[in-house]
């Protein structure tokens, strides 16, 4: 398991989905467990990576703006479903946050979708038989808050305008 190999799984699920993002999270599960149950641990390292990586203040801003406001567990359901949109998606939003304006489509409604974080740990353990508590960890450094600028609500229609026009 690598970072192309990861990305090849996250299209391949999202085309057997037809762009369904819930439906995308049982496609993925069933590609994983097509794996040995050490690919699909590496497979959430690479997952971590890409949602630690996420956790930033513009898209955190441009999470609450699609959604309408955003908790902290929204913006972990939503970098989640970023990453599950494919990685020239992911790298754009990434780079500049009003990309999403052109990714976000109707059925992807506030885009935080829960099952994500969870769907390699649940195929390991239905592939393995084995106790979930006993899915292999990975120390992925996590900081308390995240990166870049920080902001206040009242400057999110000017800091993401696009963004605003589509969804404010």
């Amino acid at each position: 398991m690598d970072q192309t190999l990861f990305w090849k799984l996250i299209d391949k699920s999202r085309r057997a989905a037809n762009g369904d993002p819930e439906e995308q999270i049982d496609c993925l599960g069933d590609e994983l467990l097509k794996l040995e149950p050490d690919d699909i641990a590496v497979f959430d390292k690479i997952l971590s990576e890409y949602h630690a990586q996420a956790y930033n203040w513009g898209l955190w801003g441009a999470a609450y703006i699609i959604g309408g406001g955003c908790s902290d567990d929204g913006f972990a359901d939503f970098r989640g479903w970023l990453i599950s949109r494919g990685k020239e998606a992911y790298e754009l939003a990434l780079a500049d946050p009003e990309s999403l304006a052109k990714v976000v489509k109707e059925r992807d409604g506030e885009c935080q979708v829960e099952g994500y974080q969870y769907v390699a740990s649940q195929a390991w353990q239905k592939k393995t038989g084995r106790a979930l508590a006993e899915f292999p960890r990975h120390d992925i450094a996590q900081r308390k808050d995240p990166s870049g600028e920080n902001w206040e609500e009242e400057d999110l229609d000017a800091r993401f305008p696009k963004l605003t026009k589509k969804f404010g």
